[in-house]
């Protein structure tokens, strides 16, 4: 169910229109100089029509560009593809099918799935009109008499088009391809990494516990939880400002000291925990002696002050037959103690 107000959805897709046209700028870049280049081409062989159709073309593209810069990316799509339709109807009718100007409509084929995703009308009309360009052109290929260029001329054309039409959908491809990769590697951020500390949340380490099952291991599990001793007076005494800072720094420590086979997380306000995979006990219990070690040593220098901050950790493994929670709940029953004893200490929940 999608729980997405009107709101949110207009603001992911604001977000994503900007991601997207950072990716489609260069395409923009390349069909510009192709147009220039034309220009030259059709000034060079002396066909008025064309010449002048590539003159309108490369001005489209420099407003194109300018409305990219301003933002104002459905303006900006709708030039790319009014251009690009016209410009293949025209060079289709003027210099012959065979010329494959008409290869180049394919191009704004996904510019068009997405730019005008919520305009179903605006994306029919222009659907409609790749139609009528391919289908059309081909249908009358052989009905209207090509007097513009010479035979010759026209399989440079149509053999020059095909490279350049063919390469240039390959490219969009690929940046459609890699629009769709940055824009899952964003979400699996904001989804899976603490905003605060970029460590994991809890959502990964659910995640990674589900792809390790349930079934026996040689080596087990272990987990290290992680609470920052009188953290609480810190927010008080000194704000909450210098409390994240606090837990920004407990965080670049256990980062630094753990394995990369490793899930580190916030695990909830002051409190970490870290998931050690096919770890034995006494493993974890020394990578738990050197985050203690680490964060006595490191944490605490901010803005000309020296906390002197401590931390009380509990180790544990996943014992055959236990479940994940009886671990953490054995876990924070030896971290209470850890308290209750002094704080400042790695306990062991054998």
């Amino acid at each position: 169910m999608n729980s997405l107000t009107a709101d949110d959805r207009s603001q992911v897709t604001r977000e994503a229109t900007v991601t997207y046209w950072k990716h489609i700028v260069p395409i923009v870049q390349i069909a510009f100089a192709i147009h220039v280049l034309l220009l030259g081409l059709f000034l060079l062989v002396d066909v008025p029509v064309m010449w002048m159709t590539n003159a309108v073309s490369v001005t489209a593209y420099i407003a194109c560009l300018l409305s990219i810069r301003r933002r104002l990316y459905r303006c900006a799509g709708m030039l790319i593809c009014i251009e690009v339709i016209i410009h293949a109807a025209i060079a289709t009718w003027c210099v012959g099918w065979d010329s494959n100007f008409y290869l180049y409509v394919f191009c704004i084929v996904p510019i068009i799935a997405f730019g005008f995703h919520s305009s179903p009308v605006r994306r029919r009309c222009l659907n409609t009109a790749v139609l009528i360009v391919t289908v059309g052109g081909y249908v009358l290929r052989n009905k209207v008499p090509v007097t513009s260029i010479s035979p010759h001329a026209q399989d440079l054309f149509g053999a020059v088009n095909a490279l350049a039409a063919t390469a240039l959908l390959l490219h969009v491809t690929a940046l459609s391809v890699r629009f769709n990769l940055t824009m899952h590697m964003n979400l699996y951020q904001s989804a899976h990494r603490d905003s605060l500390t970029n460590l994991y949340t809890r959502r990964r380490v659910l995640q990674r516990l589900r792809q390790l099952g349930g079934g026996r291991r040689e080596i087990p599990t272990a987990l290290v939880l992680i609470d920052i001793d009188h953290f609480k007076q810190i927010n008080d005494q000194h704000g909450h400002d210098l409390g994240d800072v606090v837990l920004q720094q407990v965080a670049d420590v256990i980062a630094k000291c753990v394995r990369t086979t490793d899930i580190a997380a916030r695990w909830g306000g002051e409190e970490f925990l870290v998931l050690m995979p096919n770890t034995p006990f006494e493993d974890a219990r020394l990578i738990a002696e050197r985050i203690l070690t680490h964060i006595r040593e490191e944490v605490g220098e901010i803005r000309q002050m020296s906390l002197n901050l401590t931390a009380t950790l509990a180790v544990a493994t996943l014992q055959e037959g236990e479940t994940f929670r009886d671990a953490l709940n054995r876990a924070d029953q030896r971290l209470y103690e850890g308290k209750q004893e002094g704080r400042n200490r790695v306990m062991l929940a054998e």
